[in-house]
């Protein structure tokens, strides 16, 4: 009896079922993976500030995809108007930040920190990049030294990360994080000038 050829078997489809708060990353029909918001539900408001232009969407490492997206700006920034001027437009995204960042967690209450949001991650390295000249090197090791910070939070940004509520935790540990580079970094210029 001839043997009939095997053909394998077709991929089984997977639900779009959001994990807890509706923020994790969904798998579709086709298999690709799609990070952010239930997209079965409405917008959330300010998405494209939220993700930072998309950057948030980014399945692998969204924290460090966007920080990545804010170098151009920082630099274009302290090109125009100088590298302390950094910290005056962190202001920005931070209170706006804060702001869609609560009405999104009032509208999700399951939702703790999502990780699709990243303009935390904006103001971080804005706030660290604000102490070193426009000098690719120097962004290169402020970038390193934000994210490292924002990965292992030492204290007081694992303090602000678990006991500060709601939209000022997930900006807050950002914001201290980014204040521990500055500091390294204004050491680091200390003792290469001397």
């Amino acid at each position: 009896m001839p043997r009939m050829p095997t053909h394998p078997r077709p991929p089984q489809q997977q639900q779009n079922t959001p994990a807890a708060g509706g923020c994790e990353p969904l798998v579709t029909e086709n298999g690709w993976r799609i990070g952010g918001p239930d997209w079965r539900k409405p917008k959330p408001e300010g998405l494209v500030f939220l993700t930072w232009f998309g950057a948030g969407f980014s399945f692998h490492a969204p924290g460090t995809v966007g920080s990545l997206n804010a170098l151009p700006m920082a630099a274009a920034i302290a090109w125009l108007t100088g590298e302390r001027s950094l910290i005056i437009a962190a202001i920005f995204p931070f209170v706006l930040g804060l702001i869609y960042t609560a009405r999104y967690l009032r509208s999700e209450p399951g939702a703790s920190d999502p990780q699709w949001i990243v303009i935390d991650e904006v103001v971080g390295l804005w706030i660290t990049l604000a102490v070193v000249p426009l000098y690719w090197l120097w962004y290169l090791l402020g970038f390193a030294l934000f994210r490292l910070f924002d990965i292992y939070k030492p204290w007081p940004v694992s303090w602000a990360d678990r006991h500060v509520p709601s939209a000022l935790g997930i900006m807050l540990d950002d914001v201290l994080a980014g204040l521990y580079a500055a500091g390294v970094l204004s050491g680091l210029q200390y003792l290469w000038a001397s």
